[in-house]
């Protein structure tokens, strides 16, 4: 069966829904780029390990792979908003210079590190990157606008729709502040996430053919610097094999499991191979002559644990992998955004509707981007088949479903502008600060719907730029320990 949508999503039909309906929804059926038995990658989790799980899926149980979680898809549609509306983040000047952004942006430059912003930071708005940092000479939570943010609550929104409104979609905790269950938590009213479904786990291989063919002899090297390196010993130098310093055969092998430390073999024990095991159920029943049930018996296979020097997992391969995302509009509808203690219903509907405009806005460039996740794991959708095309449904409050087209980037832009003409009036009016901004800037911007329509400049307190730098200093070591954990299997 396949689903089918002509009608596209207007502006008058995203209002009503913000005001009536349940959820939006879009499911998207994606293949490998490599085709039918093409293998994907999923992320690694500590130890090595993928994230499977059992779903119900059309009535069936089957295994599942986690290829990208809820948090990292959020991380993913803040990045292509931030790069939709700043383009030029990740090189903005360190000179203090305004630089004027439809999008709010919060950022902090650090020596080394580059830009982190309100939409890069883990933790959004409330970050500890954010909290440790001044803004025109003040500890930010310090300031005016850092006060406004730490006292915004779910029924008092106002501060994070005006200077970081991508909060309220993809939902924060201010767990810092110390305030304990009052603190401020937001629940996400985006989810999404790609899941692998029925799949079948595959092995990776690993090596290096040396054209020199080195054999194994001793030297002695640097580890911060190991293209420093002789033969005969010296202070500061530590005793090797020439593989320690990238030279020589490392013969074709397996990737294992081959934890060092006990901690984590114990760990280990407690998941289940997915390369020994498949769930596997045995039901039977056992009836009388005459029909009457006598027994109902059902068994179910016992999962094998991972042991040490157990085959790593590498790879799987699927039918499908299943792009799941939807907005509550349930959750948009529990935000009030009150303007100097007056709280006004139209404007909670128009700052709403923008948020929803805004998330359809990130789920548009999303799909433009492409599914490429990782290193050997990108995905495309589905043309046709069981759930092809994908569309953007809304699951009104009783359960009955509308269809439309998933708007593209230009249509959802379109939503967004419209969302925020209307806003502009219930929260700026026709005059002041957002009609500046637009005319000095040309005539291409979005209306201001009420929120900072700028790059809002942190600095680093000296804290915790002494923080940084001793922890880059520690980088070089940790490196060097990693680099000699790993095996000829972990090879890519």
């Amino acid at each position: 069966m396949t689903t089918e949508a002509s009608e596209s999503l207007s502006f008058e039909k995203l209002k009503t829904a913000v005001k009536k309906a349940a959820v939006f929804r879009c499911r998207t059926h994606l293949q490998p780029d490599g085709g039918d038995g093409g293998k994907v990658f999923p992320p690694t989790y500590a130890g090595g390990v993928y994230a499977v799980e059992n779903r119900r899926i059309d009535g069936r149980v089957v295994r599942c792979v986690l290829l990208d979680s809820v948090q990292s898809q959020a991380n993913r549609m803040e990045e292509v908003l931030l790069d939709a509306f700043l383009p030029s983040w990740r090189e903005l000047p360190t000179d203090g210079q305004e630089s004027s952004c439809d999008l709010p942006v919060v950022a902090v430059h650090v020596q080394n590190h580059g830009w982190v912003t309100s939409l890069t930071a883990p933790h959004r708005i409330h970050d500890a990157i954010l909290r440790d940092s001044n803004l025109n000479g003040t500890r930010f939570r310090d300031s005016e606008i850092g006060k406004a943010v730490v006292a915004a609550r779910l029924w008092n929104a106002t501060a994070f729709y005006r200077y970081c409104p991508t909060t309220l979609l993809f939902g924060t905790w201010d767990s810092t502040a110390g305030e304990g269950l009052d603190s401020a938590k937001i629940p996400r009213a985006v989810v999404s996430e790609i899941i692998g479904v029925d799949v079948t786990p595959g092995v990776r291989t690993g090596g290096r053919l040396d054209p020199l063919g080195i054999k194994s002899q001793t030297i002695y090297y640097r580890k911060k610097q190991q293209d420093d390196w002789r033969f005969d010993a010296a202070e500061g130098y530590t005793k090797g094999d020439p593989a320690d310093i990238n030279h020589g055969n490392i013969p074709p092998d397996l990737a294992r499991f081959e934890p060092k430390k006990r901690d984590e073999r114990e760990k280990l024990r407690h998941l289940p191979d997915i390369l020994e095991s498949y769930p596997l159920k045995l039901r039977f029943e056992v009836e009388t002559d005459d029909g009457h049930l006598q027994s109902n018996t059902a068994l179910e296979g016992k999962t094998p644990r991972i042991r040490d020097g157990a085959v790593k997992p590498g790879g799987v391969t699927l039918p499908y992998a299943l792009h799941t995302w939807t907005l509550s509009l349930t959750q948009l509808r529990r935000l009030r955004f009150p303007v100097n203690g007056n709280h006004d219903g139209t404007r909670n509907e128009a700052a709403r509707t923008v948020l929803a405009a805004l998330a359809l806005y990130a789920l548009a460039l999303l799909r433009e981007k492409g599914y490429w996740l990782r290193s050997r794991c990108e995905l495309i959708p589905q043309p046709e088949g069981e759930g092809c095309p994908a569309v953007l449904e809304l699951i009104k409050v009783d359960g009955t479903t509308d269809r439309f087209v998933i708007p593209d980037a230009k249509a959802a832009k379109k939503l967004l502008r419209d969302a925020c003409e209307e806003a502009k009036k219930d929260f700026t009016g026709n005059s002041g600060e957002a009609t500046t901004a637009q005319t000095t800037t040309g005539t291409d911007r979005l209306p201001n719907p009420g929120w900072e329509q700028r790059v809002i400049r942190l600095e680093p307190t000296e804290k915790l730029k002494k923080l940084v730098e001793a922890s880059d200093a520690l980088t070089a070591d940790t490196a060097t320990e990693e680099q000699e954990g790993t095996g000829a299997g972990d090879q890519s």
